[in-house]
């Protein structure tokens, strides 16, 4: 079994039976309401490692799993995190929040490629970086602006009702 098919599995199983728990503790009972987002971003993040990427510039890359797993997978934890905190902000600060998540984590991941990469575990091109950090922004804005519509949806229903 490779290292990344246990990091597909490892890293949604641990996010998924460990969060809630936490929250849960610190009082915030509500969390599981919004819980389906927590399952719908880990579940994200464990298609996308078998999801086939493109060649860009005649260069293999992991563009879609960084697109699903990397920003769709943080947008859908950020939106969880900010429903079952009650954490509501100026949309600015909300944006900045969720890409400095975005750019947190794809740091994280790039820094553990790097590792695997050099310690022989795993056979890796480190190319292609920037792609794989423009794939992880590009699928966080998609469900930054997703939820900005389903917001501004939501308040057209409520006012005509």
């Amino acid at each position: 079994m490779s290292i990344f098919t246990i990091v597909s599995i490892v890293i949604p199983v641990v996010l998924a039976s460990s969060i809630p728990p936490i929250l849960q503790h610190c009082g915030y009972a509500h969390e599981r309401r919004y819980r389906w987002l927590l399952y719908l971003a880990c579940g994200l993040f464990f298609i996308s490692w078998y999801v086939p990427s493109p060649l860009i510039d005649g260069q293999d890359t992991a563009f879609n799993t960084h697109f699903i797993g990397g920003g769709i997978f943080t947008g859908c934890l950020w939106l969880y995190l900010k429903h079952a905190l009650g954490w509501h902000r100026y949309w600015l600060v909300e944006a900045f929040s969720l890409f400095a998540l975005v750019s947190a984590l794809g740091c994280m991941n790039e820094l553990f490629e790097l590792l695997v990469a050099k310690t022989g575990v795993a056979h890796l091109s480190l190319d292609d970086t920037n792609w794989d950090i423009a794939a992880n922004t590009a699928g966080a804005l998609l469900v930054w602006l997703v939820s900005l519509g389903a917001a501004g949806w939501q308040r057209i229903v409520r006012r005509d009702t």
